[in-house]
């Protein structure tokens, strides 16, 4: 059996991330283990998992190391852990959820702190900017959400340089974009819907996050890239108040 992981520290955000957890554990069919790393007391870690009905583990090693060897066990599909940082503000999303989508092949979903996730996921948004060079990257998270039966919308930003021309028939020409696109880009994606928006990547994903009533926001996160790259997801990450799930790209 499969396991989903969910990090949780001796905090009040520790809730979240377990409720997350409960919420995504029927869509990929896994198991979920409460997972913290000691190092002021964990009585209030264990309060919130015993409340959510969760085994907790506790790992007395360095947070990073020790995190990063439980999302690489075999049987895990993906970690979970909450963003330390409050939407709206410029305060970051902390280093150990952008360290550990860099270190691992799994994907990791961070959730805020102020998140109310539902009893179980239904609506997943799908945010690509530009012209994707590696869709195969987003692919499996499609993949995924497609044999769960989930609503999947996926939003494509383009700048003005490289939005397609349209004729007078937009809608027809819309459609017909929309079907290229997934064609070329996310043949899986059978019943998705594209969203093309044109602007600030940010703000219109962020957007469409809100009008479709997303409650898991999927991007790309580039592994070992160098300053300057993954802007757009870390500033999704500092802004959404739905949980995240980091995809990682090479």
């Amino acid at each position: 059996m499969t396991k989903l992981i969910a990090a949780i520290d001796n905090s009040v955000a520790a809730r979240p991330v377990c409720a997350m957890a409960l919420a995504v554990a029927p869509v990929v069919g896994s198991d979920i283990e409460c997972v913290h790393v000691v190092e002021d007391g964990f009585q209030t870690a264990q309060a919130v998992a015993e409340a959510a009905g969760l085994p907790l583990r506790l790992l007395e090693d360095d947070s990073l190391e020790a995190l990063a060897g439980v999302a690489d066990e075999p049987d895990v599909v993906a970690m979970l852990l909450g963003a330390h940082s409050h939407p709206g503000t410029r305060r970051g999303v902390g280093h150990l959820p952008l360290a550990l989508a860099s270190g691992t092949d799994n994907p990791v979903i961070v959730v805020p702190p102020t998140a109310h996730p539902p009893e179980r996921v239904s609506r997943v948004l799908v945010a690509m900017k530009g012209t994707p060079t590696k869709p195969v990257d987003l692919r499996r998270a499609i993949e995924l959400a497609t044999a769960s039966g989930l609503d999947i919308t996926v939003v494509h930003v383009d700048d003005e340089s490289t939005i397609p021309p349209f004729c007078d028939q937009v809608q027809h020409d819309t459609d017909v974009y929309a079907a290229e696109f997934f064609a070329r880009n996310l043949p899986s994606a059978i019943h998705a819907r594209l969203e093309l928006r044109v602007g600030s990547p940010v703000e219109e994903i962020l957007d469409v996050a809100r009008s479709v009533g997303a409650e898991l926001l999927a991007v790309g996160w580039p592994r070992r890239a160098g300053p300057g790259h993954g802007e757009v997801a870390r500033e999704i990450l500092e802004r959404s108040e739905t949980p995240v799930l980091l995809v990682g790209t090479r």
